[in-house]
Formats: C-alpha cells, sequence, structure tokens
C-alpha cells in the first residue's frame, strides 16, 4: 500500500512539472489572402526547453481527437526534451467542436489558417527562432498538411514559412505531385494501417522521406486511442516501441532540416 501510494505520488509530481513547463495560449489564425476577413482567435498549449533561446520551433496541428494527452504531454515533452519549444494548435476545441466526426474535420482551410496563425505567433517571441520553425500533423492534421499546406504554397518567395513538415499516419495519395520548391516533407506510416492511409504512399515522389515502422497501426504513438477504431474505419493500437523509432526519425529530420537545437 505505501509503495503504491508513493509511486501515484511520483506520477502526480511528475504531472505537475509537466504542467508548469506549459502555457495555454492564443493567436489569431492566419489569412489566405487579401480577401480573406474570416479571423478567430485560436487557443493553444505552449510549451519550450529551460532557458533563454531562441529555440527552434514546432507547430502541432492535432489528431481526429483534438490536442489529447500523446500531443500535450508526450510529444511537446519530447521535442522540448531535444531542443525545441512546441505550439500544440486546437483546431476544434478553439471553434466549439469536439472529436471527428464534426462539421470541420475535412476542411483543410481550417488546419492551414491556424497553422500559419500559429507561425506568426511563435514569430513575435524573443524565445522562438523564427527562421527555424516546422510542422507536424497527426492523422487528420497530417492529411491537411498533405492535402493543402504543402500543395497550396500559401507564403510567396521571402515571406515568413515552414522550414520543414512531418505527417505522421496521414494519406499520401494526395502528394504526388510535390510542387517543386515546396518544404522539406517527411511521411511516417504504419505498416497495419491498411485501410485508406498508408495507401498511395509507397508511390511518392523521390523527393519526399517515407519511412514505414514495420508492424505498427493507426495512432501507434497514442494510449488513449489503443484498441480503438478511427471513424476512417483503422484500427489503432499504441506501440512504445513505435513511437520511440518514430521519435528518432523526428530528431534526425528536425536537425537536418531546421540545424542542431542546442
Amino acid at each position: 500500500m505505501h509503495r503504491k501510494l508513493t509511486s501515484m505520488l511520483v506520477i502526480g509530481s511528475l504531472l505537475l512539472m509537466l504542467a508548469s513547463c506549459q502555457t495555454t495560449v492564443s493567436f489569431p489564425n492566419a489569412p489566405l489572402g487579401a480577401n480573406d476577413l474570416d479571423v478567430l482567435e485560436i487557443a493553444g498549449v505552449l510549451a519550450k526547453p529551460e532557458g533563454n533561446g531562441p529555440f527552434p520551433a514546432v507547430v502541432i496541428l492535432h489528431a481526429c481527437g483534438g490536442v489529447m494527452q500523446h500531443i500535450n504531454a508526450g510529444w511537446t515533452s519530447y521535442l522540448n526534451s531535444i531542443g525545441y519549444a512546441a505550439l500544440a494548435v486546437d483546431t476544434f476545441g478553439s471553434r466549439g467542436y469536439g472529436k471527428c466526426p464534426n462539421p470541420i474535420w475535412s476542411a483543410s482551410t481550417f488546419f492551414v489558417k491556424d497553422a500559419y496563425g500559429a507561425l506568426d505567433y511563435l514569430a513575435k517571441q524573443a524565445f522562438i527562432d523564427a527562421s527555424r520553425v516546422a510542422v507536424i500533423g497527426f492523422s487528420v492534421g497530417a492529411d491537411h498538411i498533405n492535402n493543402s499546406l504543402i500543395p497550396w504554397r500559401v507564403r510567396g518567395p521571402g515571406e515568413r514559412d515552414f522550414k520543414a513538415a512531418i505527417a505522421f499516419y496521414g494519406r499520401c495519395r494526395s502528394i504526388g505531385l510535390y510542387p517543386e520548391g515546396s518544404i522539406p516533407l517527411m511521411e511516417v506510416i504504419a505498416e497495419g494501417d491498411k485501410n485508406t492511409y498508408s495507401v498511395g504512399c509507397s508511390h511518392l515522389n523521390s523527393r519526399i522521406q517515407v519511412h514505414m515502422i514495420a508492424g505498427a497501426h493507426h495512432a501507434f504513438d497514442s494510449p488513449e486511442y489503443n484498441g480503438k477504431t478511427d471513424p476512417a474505419g483503422n484500427h489503432m493500437q499504441y506501440s512504445a516501441a513505435a513511437t520511440k523509432e518514430a521519435r528518432e526519425h523526428t530528431r534526425i529530420f528536425l536537425e537536418k532540416h531546421l540545424g542542431k537545437s542546442r
């Protein structure tokens, strides 16, 4: 009983320490063109490493479940540990919606506007190196990176833009025509993701980096989704080993395109 209580106290202390490193922030989303007047205040969770920086940073676009623990505790903590600030964007909650399916889950415009709003917000922070910011998306967030953020080319030459993008277990079929001059893109997909998400990934342009994680399933990095089925019918199964492998691919890719974090 004593050991169980001690373990609970240690876990509680760690969670409090984690929470103390995070800040809830808000920022306006970015317009897509001069005639876009649909500006909305977007909520997010910002976590940064210890110290004053300036740090390279990562904008995170969530999966169908919104900003869940595998993002605001798992990935933000990992990114902080290797020297990156992380801003998890709450596209659904900021508009009063819960998890998928909802009226906006397939609308790329919202995710793209929010992503660039987060980039512009980070660029104004003294502890962020605005020239070294990447974007990462999970599942539906990855879809919107693949479907829209990459091919739309929202920012022109010389304008502030992401330096790189990573898509975790997202649909690949829509990026066969990877535009010349696009930002570097990495796809991390799961071998067991056999419904819609991994379809087409093997046929991507050779300029896109693709890593297939053997034996992994959709949402392999999310304990909350373990054993469930997503709206597209994908079986979801957590794997610590697959998560570790995905994080190592992430570390190497970010270091290559954003430079050493420390």
